[in-house]
């Protein structure tokens, strides 16, 4: 009778092998008739019906963002054209909000809000947004000055 178990193991072995042979098999047909039925860059897509086209719902109502609406554009620095116009201007008080400061080995980030645009801005301390040079003076506050004038942005009172 210790010969039947040994059996058993072997038939159970066997019958996963040819399972596993089966298996590659399906999947090796399947491949196959994909390959033949879909373009070649859609070969590899889970969906290869859908297109991106169809998806706007998803970019324009983000599933994780509290509000469901899209974020306002990051703008890191402002192109030197914009700059330049914005330097032939006459002088006028900045437009901008302390969002928040970020210590990093490179320096401290500044992270601004302009309110005639709706842009988030992100600049190095001592770099310029548009005629202001923003320095950043403690981890609540920043200083902005054109070189006449100089305004100061807090985020919140210092505790």
């Amino acid at each position: 009778m210790a010969f039947a178990p040994r059996m058993l193991v072997a038939m159970i072995r066997v019958a996963l092998c040819i399972a596993m042979v089966l298996m590659g098999a399906i999947r090796l047909h399947a491949q196959e008739q994909f390959s033949d039925q879909a373009p070649h860059d859609q070969q590899h897509a889970a969906l290869p019906w859908l297109k991106l086209d169809d998806l706007t719902a998803t970019r324009d109502r983000p599933l994780f963002a509290p509000d469901r609406r899209k974020p306002a554009p990051v703008v890191i620095a402002p192109p030197a054209a914009a700059m330049a116009n914005q330097a032939s201007r006459p002088p006028q008080k900045p437009q901008l909000t302390l969002m928040g400061i970020i210590e990093a080995p490179v320096g401290k980030l500044v992270l601004l809000r302009d309110a005639s645009t709706s842009e988030s801005i992100a600049v190095r301390s001592g770099e310029r947004v548009g005629q202001w040079q923003v320095l950043a003076e403690s981890d609540y506050t920043v200083k902005l000055t054109d070189g006449k004038r100089e305004y100061k942005l807090e985020m919140f009172a210092v505790p």
